[in-house]
């Protein structure tokens, strides 16, 4: 008989903490230490979830209502309270309705850098790391547009105009204890101990024009202090990259106000309350879904329906899955999503009726984040047959091999995976020879075009050619109108979707009730 004393040095051999939890995600038992914690004991009768920052507490809630018995999950990387990194593994043991789970300290993943050849500054990427890094102290972060820097440089000889950038790049790159960055074309940033220096950043922009008589560069500066917010540090450094695009968009001009430095920080406080109330909605479940139809164009029956999401608090889906991409926080929603979708299917009297849910591109591409998607599907392998999956994204998938790995993986469930809005976003026919998909869903954007642009009639001609000789199926989306089904049956799509064959349901169909047909005529 091994001693348990021995059982636990092995344990701790991989790990740091080692603690149980019930199905509610409360510590029933805990040993070890881990940074922010002196004593594992003092976690016993607590949530578990308290262990991480807030905006992952969700996961492991879903994660630990998901699993099911004798099921593994892990290694996962998690952030803790104390901004720590850290492995997370956990496995259901049916035996005694207990999940032990085993936390461990790691490394921070290391920041490279890039350089901007005029300035020698630092890329954008960087310097968001760097103020990510200093959230939470007494460091501030500063901002300038140098609105006609191109038109400054472009009045000057090319020598001249390299001579003014690399003084620019110079001045600040001396700021006392800061990172400076070239974040845009005509952009610069800084981050520093404190708000007083980081106010230096506009004039050591213009001291060097000032120096060659260029005279005064028009500028537009924010200055800002890196108070702490209740995200991880990638979370922030990624809530500050939203709201520095939105800032860069314009899109601050419609807040109220003057002052630019309390615009912006108006605009960090919503983005990041908006991320946290994301994380409630996620972890709680409370979002809901309706059923649009997916219509063969050919005899009107219904193929299927998609489920849409519908957020209580009122923004648009589109822009609520948008969000939480950018912010990275896409895949936790797609556990809940899946958990929702299913349980559905099980709950109602639907028997052979088919959904087809969205799934983040992240979720296919991130291993960690698949390993926890694959088991919870695989759990449902049941309803295989039932259910199609639609890769989204908003970015280009940075390994094509590598997701088509994950998406075989799930075909070889039994679930047909797609394409969803082909044509939009960074979506190509690249996919179409890179990923083995069962359909491809056309972006609405395109068929509204059809008919209206050869460029655009060529590339779906294109699409559906290569579809037809690889097998794919190809559904149509936005068709709301009569001479839109039309066009779409012409060019030889096999499925579509859209307002002209009614709305949403907010229920799945009984399965007493008969397929239905649509009118498809005008």
């Amino acid at each position: 008989m091994i001693e348990p004393a021995r059982l636990l040095a092995v344990a701790f051999a991989g790990a740091d903490l080692l603690f149980e939890v019930d199905r509610q995600g409360t510590v029933l038992f805990a040993t070890g230490a881990i940074k922010g914690f002196s004593d594992g004991s003092e976690l016993t009768g607590q949530p578990a979830a308290e262990l991480f920052w807030e905006s992952e507490r969700a996961r492991f809630t879903i994660i630990a209502r998901g699993l099911s018995a004798g099921e593994r999950v892990g290694p996962l990387t998690m952030t803790l309270v104390s901004g720590d990194k850290a492995t997370l593994s956990m496995c259901y043991l049916a035996q005694n309705n207990r999940i032990s789970c085993a936390l461990a300290r790691r490394g921070n993943r290391a920041v490279i850098s890039g350089i901007d050849a005029e300035t020698g500054l630092v890329d954008r990427g960087t310097f968001l790391s760097a103020a990510g890094e200093k959230i939470g102290g007494e460091s501030a972060m500063a901002l300038v547009n140098v609105a006609n820097l191109q038109e400054v440089c472009a009045r000057l000889s090319p020598d001249d105009a390299a001579s003014l950038m690399a003084a620019i790049g110079t001045n600040l790159n001396t700021m006392k204890g800061g990172v400076a960055a070239r974040v845009s074309a005509t952009g610069f940033g800084v981050v520093t101990e404190n708000i007083n220096t980081a106010g230096e950043l506009a004039d050591r922009i213009q001291n060097p024009a000032r120096a060659r008589g260029i005279g005064n560069f028009e500028m537009e500066q924010v200055l800002l202090s890196l108070k702490g917010r209740n995200l991880t540090p990638e979370q922030n450094i990624l809530a500050l990259r939203h709201v520095i695009e939105r800032f860069a968009e314009g899109k601050h001009k419609s807040l109220p106000g003057a002052d630019l430095a309390q615009i912006f920080e108006t605009m960090m406080d919503e983005t990041v309350a908006r991320a946290q109330h994301f994380c409630a909605t996620v972890a709680e479940g409370s979002f809901d879904l309706v059923f649009e139809p997916i219509v063969e164009l050919k005899t009107g029956a219904v193929a299927h329906y998609e489920a849409l999401t519908r957020f209580r608090s009122g923004h648009s889906p589109a822009d609520t899955i948008r969000f939480a991409e950018d912010l990275e926080l896409a895949d936790s929603f797609d556990l809940a999503l899946i958990m929702k979708a299913f349980d559905l299917l099980e709950e109602t009297d639907s028997a052979g009726v088919s959904i087809a849910i969205n799934i983040s591109a992240r979720s296919i591409s991130d291993p960690s984040s698949f390993s926890l998607l694959s088991a919870l599907l695989l759990r449902r392998a049941a309803l295989a047959k039932r259910v199609l999956i639609e890769v989204t994204e908003t970015v280009e998938l940075p390994d094509l091999a590598a997701a088509d790995r994950a998406i075989q993986t799930l075909r070889r469930m039994g679930y047909r995976v797609g394409i969803d809005d082909f044509g939009a976003g960074a979506a190509t026919l690249q996919y179409l020879h890179g990923l083995t998909v069962d359909f491809v869903k056309v972006d609405g954007g395109l068929i509204d075009k059809l008919g209206k642009s050869p460029r655009e009639d060529a590339l779906v001609r294109s699409v559906l050619s290569s579809c037809k000789e690889l097998g794919v199926e190809t559904i149509a989306e936005w068709i709301d109108s009569p001479e839109k089904f039309k066009r779409c049956s012409t060019f030889g799509f096999q499925f579509g979707q859209g307002r002209h064959f009614g709305a949403a349901l907010k229920a799945l169909p009984r399965k007493s009730n008969p397929v239905k047909r649509h009118h498809l005529g005008g």
